[in-house]
């Protein structure tokens, strides 16, 4: 398990479906490091269902803390930017 950060919290997930709805908008190209309650490290969705299944919400993130390199960071970047604007074309135009 990954040591997380002795920080506060820049955030969190109080459910499955705000993962769902918002991790794009809150978290997207930020370099995260999610946990759940149980200090389980969230990489991803099936670590989003176990933490949902087992009850482990909220999963707590903290922007910048996450294991990409600057690399994977921009690509990350460039996604999350793609994704905003195919969701909220609105906020682009």
């Amino acid at each position: 398990m990954s040591a997380l950060p002795s920080r506060a919290p820049d955030g969190e997930f109080a459910t499955f479906q705000t993962w769902v709805n918002k991790a794009t908008s809150w978290i997207g190209g930020t370099n995260p490091l999610c946990a759940d309650t149980k200090g389980r490290v969230c990489r991803n969705g099936g670590d989003m269902m176990r933490a949902r299944d087992e009850g482990a919400f909220p999963v707590r993130f903290w922007r910048g803390e996450g294991p990409l390199t600057p690399v994977q960071q921009r690509q990350s970047k460039r996604a999350a930017l793609i994704a905003m604007k195919l969701q909220y074309p609105w906020r682009f135009s």
